[in-house]
């Protein structure tokens, strides 16, 4: 038996869920040393609340995050853009009812990072009780 990462095993979750309920993506691409948000699906929308041109073209720093997630962002972006799957948690200031576990991986173009999926997961808050999601940079 082999060992297997809380990463990857996370990101199995991920697909089993979306392919119960769905995909709820985006897409980021590394231009001039920052990311930028390029695409993102209605349900991701939904779930933030938000609307397309509240993100498509936007970095992180200018999204409805805490400064404390802005801040950590540049290094998980950094190690998924050059091959590592990262996981990251987001609690969204346009919807508190959810938390969002989300599995960053790199996408190849011609052997290149071509661009960042983003693949999520809503938590409801209420079901976390007292407990809280930590902020996963690993």
């Amino acid at each position: 038996m082999h060992e297997i990462s809380i990463t990857h095993l996370i990101s199995m979750l991920i697909h089993d869920f979306e392919n119960v309920h769905g995909k709820i993506r985006f897409e980021v691409k590394k231009i001039s040393n920052s990311f930028i948000f390029t695409n993102v699906n209605q349900m991701m929308l939904d779930t933030l609340k938000l609307k397309r041109e509240d993100i498509i073209g936007k970095t992180y720093s200018e999204l409805p995050i805490t400064q404390d997630l802005a801040d950590k962002i540049p290094a998980i972006y950094d190690k998924a853009w050059n091959g590592q799957e990262m996981l990251q948690f987001i609690s969204p200031k346009t919807n508190e009812n959810v938390c969002l576990v989300v599995a960053i991986r790199p996408i190849l173009k011609n052997g290149k990072t071509d661009r960042l999926i983003g693949c999520c997961v809503p938590i409801d808050v209420k079901q976390l009780g007292g407990y809280y999601l930590p902020h996963f940079d690993q």
